[in-house]
This record gives structure tokens, C-alpha cells and sequence, in this order.
């Protein structure tokens, strides 16, 4: 076997993870990269494994990735904090996208509430700004209903929205 296929052991964090160098090296200007493509010397732990002294369960995020180039987390993956100190060490620039990526993706699934901004100014004055046009619309035509209704005696009524 070729050096940049040799199998290598990693203990990172005390976790332990066996792999190739060619999958460390396969984004050469990452952290990883530089470590196991000669330019600096890793650290070894007593057993003759390269240590790194990082978060070794996150860790099988990131080598999932150089090995797949596909970041993929679990349904209910709660550390997305601690995976993006961690990548942002690697410097694996594609898992970095993917990361903000699946970020935005993210957002978007648990965003089920939708935003209006109303400001009323006395005496039938509303200014609505909202997430869409189309809710904006719904607003200002709600409030054109309330004011074109004349029969309503109570002339300070207020108008709740409920958005689901």
C-alpha cells in the first residue's frame, strides 16, 4: 500500500477512528490536510496513534464527510453549535458550506410562524409590514373590512390576528 493510501488510527478526544491518508488528505489546504500531507508533524498518543485534541464524537461528522462529501446529521441533531467550531478548526471549505447550508435549510423547516409588524396611529391609521405579501395584503384588507364596517358601535375595537 502506497504512503497516501496507508491506513492511519486517530485518537481525537479519546475517540478512536481508523481511516486512510488519502481520505485526511483530500482537501489539501484543511487542517487535516496539513497534518497528514507531511506538512507538520502530528502528535502521537502512547499507542502510536496520531492525537488530536478535539471533539471526538463531532469528529465522525467531519471524517463522514471527507469520506461521502455529503454532511449528513441526525434528524434531531442538537450540537449544531459545537459542529461549527469544530469544522471551522478542519478548515474543510466544503463542509463548511455544507454546513451553512444545512443551517438555512434548517430555519426554513422550523419556520411555521409567519411575521406582521402593525403600527396604528390614531384615529384609523395602519401600517402593516409583514414576512410576505400575500399576509400583508390579507392584513390591509382585513383592517379595510373593520373600517368600512359603519355599524359597529364600539369605535375603539381592536382586531386580533391569529396565524398558524
Amino acid at each position: 500500500m502506497s504512503a497516501t493510501n496507508s491506513i492511519v488510527t486517530l485518537n481525537v478526544g479519546g475517540h478512536i477512528y481508523t481511516t486512510t491518508r488519502s481520505t485526511l488528505t483530500s482537501y489539501p489546504d484543511s487542517m487535516l490536510g496539513a497534518m497528514f500531507g507531511g506538512d507538520f508533524d502530528a502528535l502521537r498518543d502512547d499507542q502510536g496513534r496520531y492525537f488530536i485534541d478535539r471533539d471526538g464524537t463531532l469528529f465522525r461528522h467531519v471524517l463522514n464527510f471527507l469520506r461521502t462529501t455529503q454532511l449528513v446529521l441526525p434528524e434531531d441533531f442538537k450540537e449544531l453549535s459545537l459542529l461549527e467550531i469544530e469544522v471551522d478548526f478542519y478548515q474543510i471549505q466544503p463542509l463548511i458550506e455544507a454546513l451553512k447550508g444545512y443551517k438555512s435549510r434548517r430555519c426554513e423547516k422550523f419556520h411555521t410562524f409567519d411575521v406582521v409588524f402593525l403600527t396604528f396611529e390614531p384615529p384609523h391609521s395602519l401600517s402593516v409590514s409583514a414576512n410576505t405579501k400575500e399576509l400583508e395584503k390579507t392584513v390591509k384588507d382585513m383592517w379595510m373590512t373593520l373600517q368600512e364596517d359603519e355599524e359597529s358601535e364600539d369605535k375603539d375595537s381592536a382586531m386580533t390576528v391569529l396565524l398558524g
